[in-house]
């Protein structure tokens, strides 16, 4: 057993001899970072061949090379690698794949603070959390809604390469209990269909988002009477303001097209947006808008339309965020958005596409019981 740790030690001894690693950096060239090991002929006759192999190669910084006399291998993704090497007097270059596996895994906790805080303390990325939101984003004001004692489980593809952790795939099914109700959503797709829905079939998607921001807090309700803060009198305040970051992305709730852009006096930079069957919204205290978008544009619910700031009167970055039905301003607190659901032709492949996702999330609840009797 000695002499076999020897040998091993005595080949990464002299792996690490002969080889060298290299991190691309902003600037880099091929001819600068092959130079030392091909000549200027070579280094163009490889330039086109790792382009033949892979159409979307670029050389980025933070990609690594890998020197070893005449062989060079250049990572260039996680499941990808390009090896270029001399046999002879023949130049080589080939591309080498690696599987990416995936794993079905279940993520739970309760909630004793915040979304992300109970995320991060399952060892899970943040991005998990914004995952979960968006998910329930129609459903659940994460504003106001959230309580201590929430609980949330995911079951999530989570996918490795090379015995590394990579990053996470769909999230397949999730129960959100929030204050007590339990929200299931089942992802299903297929030709014309790709969403997350309750196990009935309606739609988790629903007409209207929650709120125009992923996350911050609510500092105004909607009121008919609020002691202004900047102009100190009493109005009327038919909105409902969501404090965030200056520059935080503020979001369509509805697909709807812009009928007002601009700035006035009070509401700052403001968007206006009409929806179908007499809706209207309103965003204003913009820094900015969205380039690329003016009045007559369509945006598609969830796309930017500008950045959370403090013009007009506004003592803080915030939006005012308003809802108006037929002339008539709606508290968006209160607003219950209508939801879709899936053709009755549909259900059945939707219940039979779903069923493991659902046995994965229920067993986890027949583990838990089994362990408190035993206990």
């Amino acid at each position: 057993m000695k002499k076999i740790y020897f040998i091993l030690i005595v080949i990464l001894a002299a792996f690490n001899l002969f080889a060298s690693t290299y991190t691309v950096k902003n600037g880099d060239t091929l001819v600068n970072i092959l130079s030392n090991n091909f000549d200027y002929s070579e280094i163009l006759a490889i330039d086109k061949r790792l382009k033949e192999l892979s159409s979307e190669f670029t050389l980025q910084s933070g990609q690594t090379l890998v020197y070893d006399k005449d062989v060079v291998r250049l990572k260039y993704a996680i499941d990808k690698e390009f090896v270029i090497y001399k046999n002879n007097d023949n130049l080589e270059v080939k591309l080498e794949q690696f599987p990416i596996f995936k794993l079905k895994t279940v993520v739970e906790n309760n909630i004793d603070s915040s979304l992300f805080e109970a995320v991060r303390a399952t060892g899970e990325d943040d991005i998990l959390a914004i995952m979960l939101a968006n998910i329930y984003e129609w459903e659940i004001d994460f504003f106001k809604d959230i309580r201590q004692g929430d609980k949330f489980k995911i079951l999530v593809e989570k996918k490795f390469c090379r015995g590394k952790f990579i990053g996470y795939g769909k999230i397949l099914a999730a129960d959100f209990i929030n204050q007590g109700r339990l929200i299931r959503a089942l992802y299903y797709e297929d030709e014309k269909t790709a969403g997350y829905f309750s196990p009935d079939g309606k739609s988790l998607r629903k007409g209207f988002l929650k709120a125009p921001i992923k996350f911050g807090r609510i500092s105004s309700g909607f009121t008919s009477r609020r002691l202004h803060p900047v102009l100190n009198e009493v109005r009327a305040h038919y909105g409902v303001d969501y404090a965030a970051p200056y520059g935080t992305p503020v979001h369509a709730t509805a697909d709807g097209k812009i009928i007002a852009r601009g700035y006035k006096k009070g509401n700052g930079y403001y968007v206006k947006l009409k929806h179908n069957n007499g809706y209207e919204t309103m965003y204003m205290h913009f820094s900015k808008f969205k380039q690329g978008q003016h009045i007559g544009s369509y945006v598609k619910q969830g796309e930017v339309i500008g950045y959370i700031g403090t013009s007009g009167y506004a003592t803080g970055p915030h939006v005012d965020y308003r809802i108006i039905k037929n002339g008539t301003y709606l508290n968006p607190l209160a607003f219950k958005s209508p939801s879709k659901s899936l053709p009755k032709e549909k259900i059945e492949n939707f219940t039979k596409a779903t069923a493991l996702y659902a046995y994965m999330l229920d067993s986890t609840y027949y583990r838990l019981a089994k362990f408190k009797m035993l206990k």
